[in-house]
This record gives C-alpha cells, structure tokens and sequence, in this order.
C-alpha cells in the first residue's frame, strides 16, 4: 500500500469530518463511525424486513388455519376454502408478492448496503481522512464489514426462517412441489446464504468502479444473471434419477409430492403434439419411442378433460428423470455453499483492492 501521510484533522472542513471522524480511538469509534454513515439505511431495511416477517408470519397462520379446516389435508376444489386460497382476494396472490420480495431481498441489500461502503468513500474523496486516524486501513475495512454483515445475517436469518415456514403452509393446502424454483429459494436458509453473497458482492463492485450508480447497475445484471443460471442448472447438480413409467396407470407413488421433474412428466391430451410425425416421448411396451402418426393412429384426440384409458390399456409408457424431495437438503447445502464461495471470492477481492488503494488519489 502506498505510504499514508497522516494530515492535521484541523486542516479539514467541518463537513468532511462529520461523515469520517470518530469520536474516539478504536473498536467503539468505528462501531459510531458504522453506525453514523449507515444508520437510515439499516433503519430502514429493519423496519422492512419487520413488515415482511410480520406479514409472511400472518399469511403462515391463514393458511395453517385453512389446512386445519380441510382436516389436514389439501382443501377440495369448489370448497370455501378453496375459493378463499384461490379467489379475487386470495392468499395465494398475497403470497406470491411476498415471494417475489424475499427472491429479490438480496439484491436489495447487495444495493443499499453493500455497494455505499467503499464507493462513496471514493466518490466522497474521504478514504485519505477515513484511513489515517489511529485505526489501519484493514483494520477499518474489516470492521465494518463485520458489523454490516452481521446486521445482514441477523435480518435475513429471521427473514429466511419465517419464509421457509410459509412455502411448507402453503405446500399443505395446495398443489405445488418445494423443488420449484421459486419456492425452492426461498425455503432453508438460502435467503440468508443469498443475501450475504450479494452484500459481499456489492462491496466488491463498489471497490472496484469506485462509483456508486455504475456498481449498482452490476449488482443488478449480476444478481439477475446469476439467479437464472441457477434456475438452468441447478436441476442436475446431483444425477437425476430415471425410471420407465406406465400412463394412465395407478399412482405408484414414484414421485413423493416435492419432487422435480427434470425431463418427462406426465403425459396428457394436452401435451402431445398430434400433428405430423414429430416424436412424442411416448413409448411402447417395448420401449420405443412413438411417433405422432403412430400415437395418433392408436390412440386419437379426446376433448378436455383427457381420458388416458387408451394409454393404459396399450401399455403406454414414459421415461421419467426426476429429483426426490429427499434430496431438498443436499441441494440447499450445495446451492448455499455456492453462494459464500462467492462472497468469499468477493471478500478476499475487496481485501486486494483496498491494499493497493493510492490514498494520493483519494
């Protein structure tokens, strides 16, 4: 690092000092220092992140009480709590804003909190006073980055445990899998795990471009970017299983009801091409794939709703690639430990760049 000349603070204007200078030496100025840069935006996120909890807290007893009301079971169609979870009103379209908001909570942070530390300090041209108090540029670095990041995980770990608790409520009453995407993210602690890589993140950024609206704009590409590789790949992070199953056959109980389909499915009227001589992904007995000619000629077109009798009875098959719901947890602990990887990377970044700051240069 380049050698730092220590200035006299009087030689300073009273305006540069007020966002720089601590009121005392060490651990408890910088913690004031933290604290007086940082205070409306972590009032600002507490108090959000008290809404949310509150809110998916609500929403988690509605639909705990509506499951308890169906007899522990999924309510049936056309039944008032049905028509409560699904209607014009419906917690479920409440539910899916407060999905989105927890999906979207890390970028947030990676914005507000994570970007403003280092980046306005050089926009500000404050590094020169900030770091020649008694405390050592890494020292003042790695501090407030303690604080800041233990402000994230305590509000996103609340945040994380109350939306994990609301996708299971909601699992109870309705028809979905937690291996969705959408819901996948949101459950475990993966909000947690998220949220400190993107804040880690936009710290790095705001090192790097040194400017606070560029750095945002990379958080934001970034943080989208990367959220839709995940949704490509991370249905193979462990081999798929794989198993030939009969159409129109009874529930074989194959797939436990939080599995993810990775490649098949089930195979309806709807969902076949009848047209042309496309393939289907539709077997015979012996395993060979039918084409659409050859379906349409054994089994033609019904109307809504489909009748697969005709599949079953020409012992019709598909071939399914799936992931069981047991494997929740190993996906959560790989997809997590992605994440920190990344923060990691962005931390030590951080760390090199800040060492080879030129404080002459602001």
């Amino acid at each position: 690092m380049t050698p730092i000349t220590r200035p006299r603070l009087a030689a300073h204007h009273e305006d540069d000092t007020e966002s720089t200078a601590t009121p005392g030496a060490g651990f408890s100025g910088l913690i004031w220092l933290t604290w007086r840069q940082h205070r409306w935006t972590l009032l600002g996120t507490l108090v959000l992140a008290a809404v949310l909890v509150g809110w998916m807290t609500y929403l988690s007893t509605e639909l705990t009480d509506l499951y308890h009301q169906c007899h522990d079971m999924r309510c049936p169609e056309q039944s008032p709590q049905s028509d409560r979870l699904a209607g014009t009103s419906s917690l479920v379209r409440t539910y899916s804003y407060l999905s989105r908001l927890v999906q979207y909570m890390p970028m947030l942070i990676g914005v507000f909190i994570g970007v403003p530390v280092l980046s306005r300090e050089h926009e500000q041209r404050t590094l020169l006073l900030a770091w020649s108090q008694d405390v050592s540029p890494a020292r003042w670095l790695w501090t407030k980055l303690s604080l800041l990041g233990l402000f994230v995980a305590a509000v996103t770990a609340a945040v994380a445990v109350t939306s994990d608790h609301l996708e299971h409520a909601l699992a109870n009453v309705s028809i979905g899998s937690m291996f969705q995407h959408e819901t996948f993210l949101n459950t475990g602690m993966l909000p947690l795990a998220i949220s400190i890589c993107w804040f880690a993140v936009g710290v790095a950024l705001g090192a790097a471009i040194r400017r606070t609206l560029p750095a945002v704009f990379g958080v934001i590409a970034g943080f989208i970017g990367l959220m839709l590789f995940v949704q490509l790949r991370y249905p193979t992070l462990m081999k798929p299983l794989s198993a030939w199953r009969q159409i129109g056959a009874p529930d074989d109980g194959l797939l436990d009801d939080n599995a993810m389909v990775v490649k098949g499915g089930l195979i309806t009227n709807y969902g076949i091409n009848y047209e042309g001589d496309e393939l289907t992904g539709v077997y015979d007995a012996s395993h060979r794939q039918l084409t659409s000619t050859e379906l349409t000629r054994l089994c033609p077109p019904t109307d809504a709703p489909p009748d697969l009798s005709c599949f079953a009875d020409n012992h019709l098959q598909q071939f399914l690639q799936y992931q069981p719901g047991s494997r929740i947890p190993d996906f959560h602990l790989i997809i997590g430990a992605g994440y920190l990887g990344l923060a990691a990377v962005a931390l030590a970044a951080v760390w090199l760049i800040v060492r080879r700051t030129n404080l002459s240069a602001g």
